[in-house]
């Protein structure tokens, strides 16, 4: 217990470093940019996160599944084996998606961008980085099926953004170099190119030092893929909730809405981050509890990370709700009209964090299925509302398409969690009285 405590509390350090570092990067692109290329950069930088989650199929989620079992196993070969399949997929196709929008740049940024020349030079960046940050983000996954959840959260957006807000702060401020979407993409490669090496080498020598047992025996090729169309599918709802609304909104918007949405929706991740800590942790315990039939630990474990992760987020949810003209003061005059995009993220983070790491316990107990079909009918709803909210209400259409997502699957999650395991993930009755014995 006191190894899960201290995991716990490092990656909490990890992941606050991380939320900071969102959180720092707005305020660079807000006060240091145009609003344009604010808008701009989020627009590239969510194609490139689009088209990670394409590239992998789905390996990086079954990576974070089986890493679970190969480790329970203490099978040296089965872990081998993950690794192998996980980066030659995610190279092949990487390097595809890459080459194909290099070539339809001139296309795409006819949908998204007031300047053509800008927006071709600066997604064909994006071509050029995509791959680094598919085997970037794949490295993160290996690194938490290993449990290493308060390493793998450095090579996650929120510490690459950190230095890429230092990097702008010294080319604007320091140098006084007017930067534009070109210059930040160009910036963005760098960063990725060195945090590549590292990941790269890191995920090896954990490998190497692992200590696990050679057994010749690969117990569950079939089932990785056949996982993979549902983890693909529920990356790609994942990656709408989180990013696609930004591009959806680009294509309807100007850069500036995007910019706005942006923002608040990287705000009220401050509530939101404390699911991401315990999400890193919690996938391989799910898991493993799973494989080893402990169902009253997996319902223990469900509730009481569920009920911590809630009294957490009280405190700047009550802030950001009362007073968000004045938080988004600090990113200047521009932004504070996005108020009520603002209050909405918080309370769709709210309960996203309120019904705890539901859909990944589906995810890690052999009910992807279900979590697919939720996540399915949960985007289809968000599509069809920003579709009618979006032309007529702005940022703010998104900002309420996002919520009706999260509310549509965090509580069809909830359902099928009690209709198959018999628990309710938000009753915490058990879990208060489980306190009041010890």
């Amino acid at each position: 217990m006191s190894l899960v405590k201290n995991q716990l509390l490092t990656t909490f350090a990890a992941r606050g470093v991380a939320a900071g570092g969102t959180f720092l990067l707005s305020y660079v692109l807000a006060t240091q940019v145009s609003v344009q290329d604010f808008g701009s950069f989020m627009i590239c930088f969510s194609i490139m996160i689009g088209l990670q989650v394409f590239a992998s199929i789905g390996t990086d989620r079954a990576t974070l599944k089986f890493m679970g079992v190969a480790l329970s196993n203490n099978s040296r070969n089965e872990v081998r084996w993950i690794y192998k399949q996980a980066f030659i997929i995610n190279l092949i196709v990487s390097a595809l998606l890459a080459i194909l929008l290099w070539f339809l740049a001139p296309i795409v940024s006819t949908w998204f961008f007031s300047s053509h020349d800008l927006g071709v030079a600066s997604l064909r960046i994006t071509a050029f980085v995509s791959p680094l940050y598919t085997i970037i983000y794949l490295c993160n996954f290996i690194l938490k099926g290993w449990g290493r959840a308060n390493v793998s959260c450095l090579f996650e957006i929120g510490c690459i953004s950190i230095v890429l807000s230092l990097m702008i702060t010294i080319f604007t401020m320091l140098l006084g170099v007017t930067l534009n979407v070109v210059h930040l993409m160009s910036m963005l490669s760098v960063v990725l190119a060195i945090y590549l090496s590292i990941a790269v080498g890191l995920v090896t020598g954990v490998y190497k030092r692992s200590g696990l047992l050679s057994t010749n025996e690969i117990t569950f090729n079939k089932k990785f893929y056949g996982s993979l169309p549902d983890f693909l599918l529920v990356g790609v709802i994942f990656f709408y909730t989180q990013w696609g609304l930004s591009i959806v909104l680009g294509l309807f918007e100007t850069e500036r809405q995007v910019a706005i949405f942006s923002l608040g929706l990287r705000v009220a991740m401050v509530v939101g981050f404390i699911l991401t800590v315990y999400d890193s942790i919690l996938g391989p315990r799910f898991s493993r509890l799973h494989h080893e039939n402990d169902l009253q630990a997996l319902k223990l474990l469900g509730q009481k990370s569920a009920l911590q992760m809630f009294c957490f987020s009280l405190v700047p949810s009550i802030v950001f709700l009362v007073w968000p003209e004045w938080i988004l003061s600090f990113f200047g005059p521009e932004y504070t009209s996005g108020e009520g995009v603002l209050r909405i993220m918080v309370v769709a983070q709210l309960v996203n964090v309120m019904t705890g790491s539901v859909v990944l316990f589906l995810l890690m107990t052999d009910n992807q299925k279900a979590a697919r079909n939720i996540l399915v009918y949960s985007a289809l709803a968000a599509g069809a509302a920003s579709v009618i909210l979006i032309p007529r209400l702005g940022a703010e259409g998104a900002a309420y398409s996002l919520l009706l997502c999260l509310v549509i699957q965090n509580f069809l999650a909830v359902y099928i969690v009690h209709k198959r395991f018999g628990f309710i993930i938000i009753d915490w009755r058990d879990v208060l009285n489980f306190r009041r014995k010890c």
